[in-house]
């Protein structure tokens, strides 16, 4: 029953900020943190239960992207992507209104890395979400050289809505004429919804390409996600990583290294006796539950 109390973490984590900010922002955050909590904290369950992270991610990912895409994208019109938070951060900035996405990118993104990393991107991404359940066995390294590309993906996700503001496009409170009803009406919300859906078609569609090309689940977050970079640099730092335990030690076999999604070499931080520090770790479990002597916590 003790390995099984750091499952529920999640719930409760998720459950204090429902509460603290849905009694005093918005109600709304009650179907928000709550479900992604008890969601990763069923696949955290099922990963220790059956040894078997693969399930219990693809479990937890498939319900948060519930919340994200059809609660929050397709009934509060909010989108989730890089370039509505640059419009938000924006708008932030000439009305000092800090808006639920940026509350999103700041928890999940920002501050949130800190203490568990890009725990998001194992367990809670959208894109990741359909990425997972891709029917793909191969999992092979992506050569260093194409993971750049990420670099100018995130200069220009974050130039065209700067651009778009400079030109005097305000995403958060447009209107037009409307010869119909002969007065101007609101339109930022099917604007909102545009970006929503080409942002996440794109996202896919580039994502399942490359999946299948590299014959990797994950060649999106190592080639094109620009959202991997925002995290980087706070997950080096961040509280919670995989290392060693010191019961077990490694008996240099390579089976971490080989589950790894990330290419990361797991087996030499851990003969090392060191935590894994590379920023690109997504706290997958997957070395850990592919260790034959648990050598890895």
């Amino acid at each position: 029953m003790k390995k099984y109390l750091h499952c529920i973490i999640p719930f409760l984590v998720g459950t204090a900020l429902s509460v603290s900010m849905g009694l005093t922002i918005w109600i709304g955050f009650f179907l928000v943190f709550i479900p992604i909590g008890l969601s990763v904290s069923i696949g955290f369950f099922i990963s220790v239960k059956y040894n078997n992270p693969d399930l219990g991610r693809k479990i937890c990912l498939s319900i948060v992207s519930i919340v994200f895409l059809v609660f929050l994208g397709i009934m509060q019109r909010e989108n989730m992507q890089i370039e509505e938070t640059v419009f938000y951060f924006a708008y932030f900035i000439n009305t000092g209104i800090f808006t639920r996405v940026l509350i999103h990118y700041a928890i999940a993104k920002v501050v949130g890395p800190l203490i568990f990393g890009r725990g998001f991107c194992g367990w809670g991404c959208y894109t990741a979400a359909l990425l997972e359940w891709l029917p793909i066995k191969e999992n092979k390294v992506i050569p260093k050289k194409y993971t750049y590309i990420r670099i100018p993906v995130l200069i220009i996700s974050l130039l065209i809505p700067f651009i778009l503001i400079q030109l005097g496009y305000d995403y958060y409170n447009r209107h037009i004429y409307s010869p119909v009803n002969g007065a101007f009406i609101e339109t930022h919300k099917l604007d909102q919804f545009i970006w929503f859906l080409v942002g996440y078609i794109s996202y896919y569609i580039i994502g399942i390409i490359l999946a299948f090309v590299f014959r990797k689940k994950r060649a999106f977050c190592k080639i094109f996600c620009p959202v991997s970079l925002v995290m980087k640099l706070q997950t080096r730092f961040s509280l919670i990583k995989v290392g060693p335990n010191k019961k077990n030690k490694c008996i240099g076999c390579g089976k971490c290294n080989k589950e790894c999604p990330m290419d990361i070499d797991v087996q030499k931080y851990i003969q090392n006796g060191k935590r894994v520090l590379s920023s690109e770790c997504i706290f997958c479990r997957n070395c850990i539950c592919a260790c034959p002597v648990k050598a890895i916590k």
